[in-house]
């Protein structure tokens, strides 16, 4: 009896052992979107802590005990899915996107996901025709602020992130494309000619998105350069399925803006002067209309798609073409690019990629050369003729009283060029291999390289290359850079019941070399060019340089219940340009979360989403040139012989500059319908990297050294609504809106650093103007006269001196006038509206961007209104408020009067509102376009910089040196095109 109890109990419990070990259910799980396998996806038995994650390939297999149990499938950004078990062995996932979870989806480079932090993504980057992908961010992200200092396509853009964190350090964001960390300086800058960008060479078509990394949970892992926030651009990838062709063709028209700014013609010159006008014999030339000119746009794209489940291909091929509205400068690109993803086993995935680009940028000459007709455009006097009794252009102008430049840039321009030519591109490689469930390593590994030369030439018959020794002059430079990077990555990744963990592990090495040569000839048999048939004042020059960086960085993060979740951080990084004692720096960051509508006490009918997040770290800079901090020699020659001088100081001691980051904010969804973004931020540079000038006995100029420090702290706005979504209409709204106060808040010790106009010193502002303070007339006499501003005893009183109208102390000798703060550069606030509309196939949007709180030194105006004083022709402006009489309390001083020296005369508002874009498509009906064999077709047209409302008397606010030192800017162009995109 005994031994058939214990049998039947030995039997009961083997069987309840196997009923527990259930049976094992595998599958795959996907992408809605793309098919794509999703590796990391939680897989978890409802109700209980067991569970398992997806492999490299999406699959999983997991023992389930009872066939009533639900499998809970769930991927942060993607709907989180179950599905009961019943019967099945094999359950097979197609995973969509979630709304709702994706502000919290994010790629910060190294890592997938972050979600102490907010990253603001940038999806249509075609928006904007332009050469420059930096363009297309102008309004689309909070704190980030984009001064182009000249409309020359192709130009160099100045991308601020959170204001400016550097007085001598490099101030530019990070570019990170596709994990790869991208150089973005010149590798050569010629004279003369403006600052030619290397983003220039990317092709917009190709980028899938752009996100901005901007506080300490974002950018820490990036510490090395990252202290001036990151960009970081997503390329398009191939996608399984059959091959996919997409065309486009968008030709358009580049004309001037003309802004606030009217120049002078024939007879207000004559009358301005005290000349009488006499229409019959008068001269009235406009010479705007001369240098500028309406250009074309051409824009063509071509792009393949498609491949299988193991191997994906994208390829993609460009032309764009850009008239500048300055005649003689243009901008030209052919570009290409490939990229292969291959799934070699189920562990292994390698990706290959190239791209080349080659562009043509051509430059009618800054405003500093006498042929420019940026310059002539401003300073020609109306009444001189350039062109002679034959309707032929004068080589050199004829001289007479009103002609103050002999150069006729009528036809020096088809003479004279500046151009540059370059040849950009790159391959990259990357390899993810996953060791075991959970554990896996990627590698990825790039070359890029830039090949470029500028030619400078200045015909003999020209006047500026009209020199009666050595006729003509050819500076040729010619420069090449290549820059290694490889980064090798460990990252793990586990879940068990509702704890998620992940760490990341690796290292990170770049290596860049560049080198540079010049030639410069003069005196030349015109016409020949060849820089070997120069005949006097041959010279050589040329420059190698290099700089190595070296990184070991690592992060571990933590997530509960998609509740609570922390993030930290470290990054040790070492750099050649600094001290062989101090190349190495040590960045961290820490950062949390708080899903706090997750919870089970929230209850809201209004706020349907909320998150409160934070972090705290550092990151690092530098910016500098390489090989600051030692001595170095220059070669050259003395007394016939090689000889070698020091012209630099050594200082070992050169180090990093580092900026402590601090963020809070917050994310909601409200009504189902509104997303608020809302971060408050306080950045603390210190150690500045700093030119602080030398005593001349030294022998130097200035030396490199860490001294000072800066905070910019401010508050940034983002609000989303999705206004109509009903049947065919929608209407959407994005807005953006940032503040930031910048103050340099030490200098060690030393001096202001002070030029004619501005200074940077504690307690204030960078670039903040300092000058002296602009009264006006002497109503007595009409004589210029600037307030004294300070205190001045009846017996120190002098002559010049006199109690101005206001009651303020004035005198007409510019020496005693004292300096004030004429307010600052930098714009405390920015943003950009964005609007959408779509109705059945018509889509129509436009944006506005604006920007305020900063001055600009608007140069040109000493020239253009400066009282009589020279004969360079006036703006329509100076005749306005000028004294005429004694007791007049007038602007403007009388005629002839000397008051152009620098002062708050010429500092003006720089706030506007710009209609940045607006654009109108249609996208025909599937049940159309079918029959002629495509799967899409959109015809649209586009306007760009149509309309501006601002106090600034130039042409745009928003051609203007970041410095705010506005000097015969050439302004943004008028763009309006049209265009046809298919697929098939």
């Amino acid at each position: 009896m005994k031994r058939a109890i214990l049998f039947a109990l030995s039997m009961l419990l083997t069987a309840m052992s196997a009923y527990a070990q259930g049976r094992l259910v595998s599958g795959q799980v996907t992408a809605a979107e793309s098919g794509e396998p999703i590796p990391g996806v939680n897989v978890m038995i409802k109700g209980s802590s067991t569970g398992t994650i997806t492999d490299i390939d999406g699959k999983y297999s997991i023992n389930t005990p009872s066939p009533n149990d639900y499998l809970v499938f769930s991927f942060i950004g993607l709907a989180t899915e179950e599905v009961k078990l019943g019967s099945q062995t094999e359950i097979d996932m197609v995973m969509t996107a979630d709304i709702k979870q994706l502000e919290d989806v994010v790629i910060v480079g190294y890592t997938k996901v972050d979600q102490a932090t907010t990253v603001p993504v940038i999806e249509n980057v075609k928006e904007i025709v332009t050469p420059n992908i930096a363009q297309t961010l102008t309004g689309k992200s909070t704190g980030v602020t984009i001064q182009a200092s000249t409309g020359q396509p192709g130009a160099k853009n100045n991308i601020r992130i959170r204001g400016i964190g550097s007085i001598t350090g490099n101030s530019n964001p990070l570019y990170v494309i596709d994990g790869v960390i991208m150089d973005s300086d010149e590798v050569i800058t010629a004279n003369q000619q403006a600052e030619r960008d290397p983003l220039a060479n990317i092709n917009p078509t190709d980028i899938e998105d752009i996100r901005i990394l901007k506080d300490a949970a974002a950018t820490a892992l990036y510490g090395a350069r990252a202290s001036n926030g990151v960009i970081v651009i997503t390329t398009k990838k191939g996608k399984a399925g059959k091959t996919n062709f997409t065309a486009s063709v968008s030709e358009g028209l580049t004309s001037r803006y003309e802004g606030n700014l009217e120049m002078m013609n024939g007879q207000q010159f004559t009358e301005f002067h005290g000349g009488t006008w006499d229409p019959a014999t008068g001269v009235n030339t406009n010479w705007g209309d001369l240098a500028f000119q309406n250009g074309r746009t051409s824009d063509y794209q071509l792009s393949a798609s498609g491949g299988n489940e193991k191997t994906r291909y994208y390829a993609s091929g460009g032309y764009f073409n850009q008239d500048g509205i300055l005649v003689g400068s243009e901008f030209e690109r052919f570009s290409g690019r490939l990229s292969v993803d291959n799934q070699v086993t189920d562990r292994l995935k390698v990706s290959f990629g190239v791209d080349l680009s080659k562009s043509y940028q051509s430059d009618a000459s800054d405003g500093n050369l006498y042929s420019s007709p940026l310059l002539g455009s401003y300073l020609q006097a109306p009444v001189i003729n350039p062109f002679d009794e034959n309707g032929n252009a004068y080589d050199i102008l004829p001289s007479g009283p009103w002609t103050a430049i002999r150069a006729n840039f009528v036809s020096d321009v088809e003479k004279n060029y500046r151009k540059s030519e370059s040849l950009w591109g790159g391959v990259s490689g990357k390899l993810d291999y996953q060791i075991i469930e959970g554990l896996s390593f990627r590698s990825t590994n790039a070359y890029r390289f830039e090949n470029m030369k500028k030619d400078n030439w200045s015909d003999p018959t020209s006047y500026d290359g009209a020199d009666p020794v050595a006729p003509g002059s050819l500076a040729l430079y010619q420069g090449y850079s290549g820059t290694f990077t490889t980064t090798n990555l460990f990252n793990y990744e586990t879940s068990f019941g509702l704890h998620n963990f992940s760490a990341l592990a690796g290292t990170e090495y770049q290596e860049s070399k560049q080198e540079w040569n010049y030639m410069y000839g003069a005196g030349f048999p015109e016409p020949i060019n060849n820089i070997g048939s120069a005949t006097q004042q041959f010279s050589l020059d040329g420059q190698g340089t290099a700089y190595k960086f070296f990184s070991i960085l690592s992060q571990v993060t933590y997530d509960y219940d998609n509740r609570y979740y922390a993030s930290v951080s470290y990054r040790r990084d070492g750099s050649s340009r600094f001290g062989s004692e101090n190349q190495y720096g040590n960045f961290y960051s820490i950062g949390g979360s708080w899903k706090v509508s997750n919870e089970s006490f929230w209850n809201s009918s209004v706020i349907d989403d909320l998150k409160i997040r934070a972090s705290y770290g550092t990151t690092g800079n530098a910016g500098i040139g390489n090989f600051q901090s030692i001595g170095m020699y220059s070669y050259g020659i003395y007394n016939g012989r090689p000889a070698a001088i020091h012209d630099q100081i050594a200082n070992p001691d050169l180090t990093w500059e580092i900026k402590h980051k601090a963020n809070v904010g917050f994310d909601m969804a409200l009504l189902d319908r509104i997303n608020v973004n809302v971060d408050l931020y306080h950045e603390n540079s210190t150690d500045l990297l700093l030119n602080v000038p030398l005593a001349g006995e030294t022998g130097f100029t200035s030396v490199t050294m860490n001294a000072g420090a800066m905070v910019n702290k401010g508050v940034e706005f983002n609000i989303t609504s999705n206004n109509i979504d009903q049947g065919d209409f929608s209407w959407s709204t994005d807005f953006n809106i940032s503040f930031n106060d910048n103050e340099v808040t030490s200098l060690n010790g030393l001096e202001p650093i002070r030029t004619s106009f501005n200074t940077i010193e504690e307690g204030k502002a960078m670039y903040t103007f300092y000058m002296p303070e602009w009264m006006g007339a002497n109503p007595a006499t009409g004589e210029a006269a600037w307030y004294v501003n300070k205190e001045v005893a009846q017996e120190d009183m002098t002559e010049n001196m006199f109690v101005a109208p206001n009651g303020q102390l004035a005198t007409t000798s510019y020496a005693e006038a004292e300096r004030i703060d004429a307010g600052s550069a930098l714009p405390v606030w920015s943003g950009g509206l964005t609007n959408r509309f779509t109705y059945k196939g018509f889509d129509f949007s436009f944006l506005f961007t604006f920007s305020g709180g900063n001055k600009i030194y608007n140069g040109t105006r000493r020239f253009i209104d400066a009282d009589g004083i020279t004969p360079y022709n006036q703006s329509v402006e100076a005749m306005e408020d000028r004294w005429q009489q004694p007791g007049d309390v007038a602007y403007r001083p009388a005629y002839g009067s000397t008051g152009n020296q620098h002062s708050t005369r010429y500092v003006e508002n720089g706030s506007y509102l710009q209609l940045r874009n607006i654009t109108l498509g249609y996208t025909l009906p599937d049940h159309l376009i079918s029959r002629i064999g495509l799967s899409n077709m959109r015809i649209f047209v586009s306007g760009q910089n149509l309309w501006m409302a601002t106090e600034y008397s130039g042409y745009t606010p928003t051609t203007v040196d970041y410095d705010g030192y506005n000097f015969f800017e050439y302004p943004e162009g008028k763009v309006v095109t049209g265009g046809i995109s298919v697929s098939f």
